[in-house]
């Protein structure tokens, strides 16, 4: 299904990725009771609308952490859920200034994409329908873009287990990207939803309330206790569902950061601001520069 905004596909029985191309990942996951929506996305467009059209079922959001692009359709929704360590985060008020440098990324991209989709065309027949940007919605108010704060109605802890009918989750608390982190297991049918503490382009941990030594524990940690994991479903880039063994090569990653065993690039992350980047083959990790602070993404202290 194609909207103006979203694309869905259901990646396999039971789970409906809901993209919001290349910008985020949300996925549905239907039981026989109820659905979650993992992530609500940016809110640039109705993601009610595109959940209510892939089932009628009720459902709560569950969100992977506070940030502005996992929380952006909160508001739409009666029932919400996040980590402890989120629920003040997830009530504040986002910097102006945060969506004001994102769409200008977002402008970037955009121009950009032609030149990309020419030479995909030519040479590497890469892009599909939930890997291709599209502009913004016609009806979409730039200047008046917010994302409304929210008050969960179920905080999230170590070890909870949400069950939809047929189907369980269960949480995985992972700090790093920030202290809310979570992942969510489906053990029984060998998937992984990773949230942003696994991903497939630049892992970011310089932001304000980041930490790599967090990191370097949660993602080690996953790749201990979650061996069977088929897949997982990541929360950004077009590679959206790579195999498990992406969980240790990033742990690995991460372990080098800490020690100081890697070679650092200057980058700049999607707010435009200066990081210094460590690239494997998979993957890289993004963290803070030595010049400058980092915006915050909530004003929750």
């Amino acid at each position: 299904m194609r909207t103006d905004w979203f694309a869905t596909r259901e990646v396999e029985p039971g789970i409906h990725l809901i993209a919001e191309p290349v910008h985020v990942n949300s996925y549905l996951v239907v039981g026989q009771r109820r659905a979650i929506l993992i992530d609500s996305g940016l809110g640039i467009a109705n993601i009610r609308e595109v959940v209510e059209a892939l089932t009628p079922l009720e459902t709560m959001v569950v969100n992977t952490h506070y940030h502005f692009d996992h929380s952006g359709g909160n508001h739409l929704f009666e029932k919400i859920a996040i980590q402890e360590a989120g629920v003040a985060s997830l009530g504040s008020e986002v910097p102006v200034e945060v969506f004001e440098l994102y769409l200008a990324y977002t402008r970037d991209m955009l121009e950009h994409f032609e030149a990309y989709r020419w030479l995909d065309e030519l040479f590497f027949h890469h892009l599909t329908e939930e890997m291709t940007p599209r502009p913004l919605p016609p009806d979409f108010r730039p200047e008046a873009w917010r994302v409304v704060p929210t008050v969960p109605t179920q905080g999230l802890a170590e070890g909870d287990v949400l069950d939809v009918g047929g189907r369980r989750l269960r949480v995985l608390h992972t700090p790093g990207h920030t202290q809310d982190c979570i992942c969510l297991l489906d053990e029984d049918n060998g998937v992984l939803f990773g949230g942003d503490t696994i991903n497939t382009g630049p892992i970011y941990a310089q932001l304000e309330d980041s930490d790599v030594k967090a990191f370097a524990l949660s993602t080690r940690r996953l790749a201990e206790e979650v061996g069977d994991v088929r897949v997982v479903y990541v929360q950004h880039f077009t590679r959206y569902a790579p195999d498990a063994t992406l969980i240790g090569e990033i742990a690995e990653g991460f372990e080098a950061v800490v020690a100081g065993d890697v070679t650092w690039r200057p980058a700049k992350d999607c707010l435009g601001f200066d990081v210094r980047e460590a690239c494997f083959a998979r993957f890289s990790i993004f963290v803070a520069s030595d010049e400058g602070e980092p915006l915050r993404l909530s004003g929750a202290q």
